[in-house]
């Protein structure tokens, strides 16, 4: 991992502008919601932020057409510069009938997000056998991210004001652009013109259903977020079962997300070491053990259950997000990384407002036994009969390595040619 970002400049740079766009996108997006509140003084109109920032989520395939087909690194480009720019409207925003900025920006950061730009883009810099690598190293450090900078954020609004927040915000994503404008990649060719939008678009869902392996790891990840969104819910009347106050939250996203961290720092290696499919399968091991410590009863188990979890959560991810990278051509890239996201996003969304509507008929035990139980049902469902393994899509890096090594080859070969000229030339060695 840290060989890859001595080694590798091109994803050093393309790392360090995730890392500062994922800052400044998990600093901000809490702290308009809190803006909104304080305007307005509705939970519905601080709730809709969210709604602003997860509905772009759904167009996520159209977003993968587009990827596939343009230069991904100039694509990235333009909207860190355009997210960059519209962050300053917020300036504008004075009183509740400036709302609507806020929504506007916010939902422009969910197209953002949405966008498989970034993973599709780390086909063409990263050679095959570092996917699990990167993989692993972006998962950390988005989590370690998520841990900070909404206390970031928080602080710059309540300190500063809305102003302040609209400043930082733009500032990142400036920062972001002329990193990405500091690096030169050379991209796959983009995907010619000419098919029909809706037959692009469900390219990717194709895809995945003529990769066995593919589709096996996405219907497992879909139907674990069809029930991972019941903790949404079910955490809260858990820490009323323990005791605590609400805010005792904290603690535990604090414990979750050093988890987190730690998992992601340690799955790339299980990646490459077992596969995808025995590294998801100890992912879900991982999480239904932390779910069963969570029905423990006592504040220490609960707490070694919420790491657990945090720990096994990047397990299942890397190990999706290198079966991807490593089995999908260069140029499909955008729409299967949509087509999986869009699913498994709204998936998630469906189990939270079940979480909701449920958690008075079924209790948060019967929740956590649900979702322990579907990640079982996962991991035995990935063992059960012999997934046939897929070929490696190449890279246009694996193919630059290739040709690099069948050059130095050629010129080992014309030296020893000469070598032998010269040896036949010499009197002595004929002799």
């Amino acid at each position: 991992m840290w060989t890859l970002l001595r080694t590798n400049r091109s994803f050093r740079t393309l790392f360090a502008s995730s890392a500062v766009t994922s800052f400044g996108e998990t600093a901000v997006y809490l702290s308009l919601a809190i803006w909104v509140k304080d305007l307005t003084g509705s939970n519905a109109a601080a709730g809709i932020v969210f709604l602003a920032i997860t509905l772009p989520g759904l167009f996520a395939p159209v977003l993968g057409h587009i990827v596939d087909r343009v230069s991904r690194r100039r694509l990235m480009i333009g909207m860190d510069l355009a997210m960059a720019a519209l962050f300053l409207t917020l300036l504008a925003v004075r009183s509740d009938g400036q709302v609507w900025i806020i929504y506007l920006v916010t939902f422009a950061y969910g197209v953002l997000s949405a966008s498989p730009a970034p993973p599709a883009l780390l086909k063409d810099v990263l050679p095959s056998e570092d996917a699990a690598s990167a993989r692993s190293l972006i998962m950390a450090v988005g989590e370690g991210v998520r841990i900070v900078s909404p206390v970031v954020g928080a602080g710059v609004y309540v300190a500063f004001g809305g102003s302040a927040l609209a400043v930082f915000g733009s500032a990142t994503f400036l920062i972001a652009a002329l990193l990405l404008i500091s690096v030169h990649v050379v991209e796959s060719e983009p995907e010619p013109a000419g098919e029909p939008l809706r037959s692009s678009v469900v390219a990717g869902f194709r895809f995945v259903r003529g990769v066995p392996l593919l589709l096996r790891l996405s219907l497992t990840t879909v139907a674990f977020m069809l029930v991972v969104g019941l903790l949404e819910t079910a955490v809260f009347a858990a820490i009323q079962g323990l005791g605590r106050p609400a805010a005792f939250l904290g603690v535990i996203a604090s414990f979750q997300g050093g988890g987190s961290v730690v998992g992601g720092l340690i799955s790339g290696s299980f990646v490459k070491r077992w596969g995808e499919v025995r590294a998801t399968c100890a992912g879900y091991a991982l999480i239904t053990v932390g779910l069963l410590l969570c029905l423990a009863g006592n504040i220490p188990l609960f707490l070694v259950g919420v790491v657990l979890l945090g720990l096994g959560i990047p397990f299942v991810m890397v190990s999706l997000g290198t079966a991807l990278h490593l089995y999908t051509p260069g140029r499909m890239q955008g729409r299967v990384n949509a087509a999986v996201s869009s699913v498994s996003g709204g998936a998630q969304a469906l189990s939270i407002a079940a979480g909701a509507a449920l958690i008075g008929v079924l209790g948060y035990q019967a929740m956590y036994l649900a979702m322990a139980a579907t990640a079982v049902l996962c991991s035995a469902s990935l063992l059960v009969g012999r997934v046939p393994q897929p070929e490696i899509a190449r890279s246009v890096v694996d193919d630059a390595q290739d040709d690099s090594a069948a050059d130095d080859v050629a010129r080992g070969g014309a030296a020893d040619d000469v070598a032998m000229d010269d040896d036949a030339l010499d009197p002595e060695t004929s002799r």
